[in-house]
């Protein structure tokens, strides 16, 4: 489906890999996931390893899911990079060093979109995409899980951002 070679990196949630569903469900040959192990690494760890394999490998669209989502978004703010969050986590609640995302680090014009299953029987997919709707496109659909039922709806907002690279 899509043309274009656009550096993809996929970021994981808590207790998933890149063995992920939603990794292999990017319809791109040129998209990466480097494992975390978020649970033994502290907040601090974890955001200077974002921010050295970014500058690294300079993708040019983060994809995150769940706590995977919350990275994107930060590192998104951080880096000026596009981003694709699905059913993300903006309070992660299994350290008590994670700040939850504030509106500032969404209030920008970096392109954003979200794809919510409202079904997610872990996190308030409601609250999300209510806060979320004020500052990117959100897709928020009935049903769902946590663990997506259909994670290839994210390819759709993935492509348009790439339309967004080809018309600016």
């Amino acid at each position: 489906m899509m043309t274009n070679n656009t550096k993809i990196l996929f970021i994981h949630g808590l207790d998933s890999s890149r063995e992920s569903t939603k990794f292999h469900a990017i319809d791109s040959k040129n998209k990466f996931c480097i494992d975390v192990d978020y649970r033994n690494l502290n907040y601090e760890t974890v955001e200077t390893f974002y921010q050295d394999i970014i500058e690294k490998m300079k993708p040019e669209i983060l994809v995150g899911h769940s706590l995977g989502g919350y990275w994107a978004l930060k590192m998104s703010k951080q880096f000026q990079l596009p981003a694709v969050v699905a059913n993300p986590s903006l309070a992660p609640n299994f350290r008590e060093d994670y700040p939850e995302i504030m509106d500032d680090e969404l209030n920008h014009d970096i392109p954003q979109f979200a794809y919510i299953e409202l079904g997610d029987e872990i996190l308030d997919m409601h609250i999300t995409a209510d806060r979320l709707e004020s500052f990117m496109q959100v897709e928020a659909v009935d049903g769902g899980h946590h663990r997506l039922a259909q994670p290839e709806n994210m390819n759709k907002w993935i492509q348009q951002i790439e339309q967004y690279f080809i018309e600016h």
